[in-house]
């Protein structure tokens, strides 16, 4: 009796630490440890047209509901979230493009300081265009809101001191 108790857990055991192995850490599933994808146009996190559209759906629903949204703000929230989207696919390639060269200065054999410098800054010069972006986008979006809505928005992205968090808490309006 007390050898199949034994056999058992064993045997439950390997299971259990062969799954958590092969669950590994996420991403889209053909990325490497370092989290680069196969394709050269997407790279950790980045989501396709379809996936764009899906997430969107679902933040509309979400914001149609808790703004109480008009149809005429849904359709005109939609055409400018995809045409938000569109226009970023361009400072996005610069991004990635920027992270590449970082990564190059970074595996060489001999660190350059200067260039490593050099492409630290564009990489940030890059982020804070991201930035500049996002804020314009939620500037634009509030534009098409009521008052009433636009404090009903910031309620709820104050809610439990996380402004802005999206799935970490708060709500994310853009």
């Amino acid at each position: 009796m007390k050898k199949r108790i034994l056999v058992s857990t064993l045997v439950l055991g390997a299971l259990l630490t062969g799954s958590l192995a092969l669950a590994g850490a996420g991403g889209c599933g053909s990325c490497d440890k370092r989290g680069d994808c196969g394709s050269p146009s997407q790279g950790q996190g980045a989501l396709n047209f379809e996936q764009h559209e899906d997430r969107m759906g679902h933040r509309m629903e979400m914001m149609a509901t808790l703004l109480d949204l008009t149809e005429e703000q849904k359709t005109q929230l939609e055409a400018l979230m995809t045409q938000q989207w569109q226009d970023r696919q361009q400072l996005r390639e610069k991004m990635r493009a920027s992270r590449d060269a970082l990564r190059e200065v970074e595996a060489a054999d001999t660190f350059n300081e200067a260039d490593f410098l050099a492409k630290a800054i564009k990489q940030a010069e890059l982020k804070t265009e991201m930035m500049v972006e996002r804020d314009r986008m939620k500037q634009q979006v509030y534009a098409l809101l009521t008052l009433e809505q636009q404090e009903k928005a910031d309620k709820l992205s104050e809610m439990k001191g996380h402004r802005g968090k999206g799935r970490r808490g708060g709500f994310k309006l853009i």
